[in-house]
Formats: C-alpha cells, structure tokens, sequence
C-alpha cells in the first residue's frame, strides 16, 4: 500500500511539472511578460537580492546583471526608488551619477547598449551604445566606446522617480530589413524613439540585464519572447 501510494505521489508531481511547463510555453507562445527571478540573474557586480514577494532589491553602491539565457528584444524594468545609497562610488569621469536601467542586448560589459534613468545629477533618461569590438572585459575598455543616441528630461513631462512611486521604464531594440529602431517608454507613455545604424548594433547581441548606481531600489525586470532579431 505504501509503496502504490509513493507512485501515485511521484505520478502527481511529474504531472504537476509537465503543467508548470506547459503554462511557460503558452506564456512565451502568447507574448506575455515572463519576470525574472534572482536565480535567472547572474550578477557580475554588487549584490542583488529577492524578497519573500518576490521583488528584487539593490542598496547600491554599484550593481551589474543579466538574465542567464534568451537574448529578448523587450524589456520592462519596474521600479520604486527608495533614496540613496549609504556608500557612492565615483563613475570614471569623477561623476556622480545615482540612476537604474535596462541592459539591451549586452553581449558583455564592453559592447550593449543602456538605457538608464537618472536621478541625479539631472533627471532624464539616458540612451547610448557602448561599441568596444573585440573587447569583453571591463579592464580592457573602460569607459570607453560610449555613443549617446538620446537624452530625454523628465522635469517637462512632469514626471520623477524622487517622489518614490513606483514606475515602470520600457525599452524595445527592433530590427527590419537590416534597420534598427529603438524605443523608449515610461509607464506605458513612449518618451523616445530614435534609429541606430546597423554598424553600431547588428553584431551586439546578448540578454537583457540591469544597471544600478547609488542608489536603493526595489523593482522586478519583465522581458518577452520576442528574440533579438526574430
């Protein structure tokens, strides 16, 4: 009888995993959001934790991550700002810089592309490439290879992360017929849309991730199934 009944329970939980798999597939068949727990991070820099509710949280002074897998060309990064970090870590200009955004396509941290927003010393989004071709590692490149492609301030729309509500800051890389298009949106509002030449972008590829500077945040980081190039 004991042993009928440890089948019948193994029986139940492959059933039960086959369920949970087949519910992923249809959310990445249907285009849905798919959020990305701690476990599918992998942080090269700083410390990232996860809440019991499952929200991700940085203290700063410096943290760096991406997904582990899928180079998707949608990401959401939803975030609440909850002051500034205890410690500040200079950039190599000698700024200081407090902001949080998404990593596109971020093959390395020499080659991807950001788009971040800045708390501090302005508020705006700030969207650039970093380019450093045969170069992967932060010591080989710096801070070098940056192209600013847009900045958009925040004051004339009327909105800021100060006051600590939650936003939600979106970004799309897209590609037809060999033209790349990047978007931009702050709660669902596009703030930014601009082209990239091919020869900045087409053979960066990569995951999406997170960037962090001197700053506290709790936030949750959604990207979809639309691949890179797909």
């Amino acid at each position: 009888m004991v042993g009928g009944v440890k089948v019948l329970f193994i029986a139940l939980l492959a059933f039960s995993l086959c369920l949970s798999a087949v519910g992923a597939d249809k959310k990445l068949l249907a285009g849905e959001p798919i959020d990305t727990p701690r476990s599918d991070l992998r942080v090269s820099l700083g410390r990232i934790s996860q809440t019991k509710s499952g929200y991700l949280t940085v203290v700063g002074p410096k943290e760096r991550a991406v997904r582990t897998s899928g180079e998707h060309s949608n990401a959401v990064l939803q975030f609440r700002y909850r002051g500034p970090s205890e410690t500040i870590a200079l950039l190599d200009s000698g700024s200081l810089v407090r902001q949080i955004g998404l990593k596109m396509r971020a093959m390395n941290t020499c080659n991807l592309l950001y788009v971040m927003w800045r708390i501090k010393p302005t508020e705006e989004i700030y969207i650039a490439i970093k380019r450093n071709p045969g170069k992967s590692k932060y010591k080989e490149c710096l801070s070098r290879g940056y192209l600013q492609l847009g900045r958009v301030p925040l004051k004339p729309l009327g909105i800021t992360a100060a006051t600590q509500k939650t936003h939600r800051l979106g970004a799309s890389v897209t590609e037809t017929d060999g033209r790349y298009t990047c978007s931009v949106t702050i709660d669902g509002r596009r703030v930014w849309s601009g082209k990239i030449d091919a020869k900045h972008i087409s053979d960066i590829k990569g995951p999406v991730g997170i960037r962090s500077d001197n700053g506290s945040f709790i936030f949750k980081l959604f990207v979809t199934d639309t691949a890179v190039g797909g």
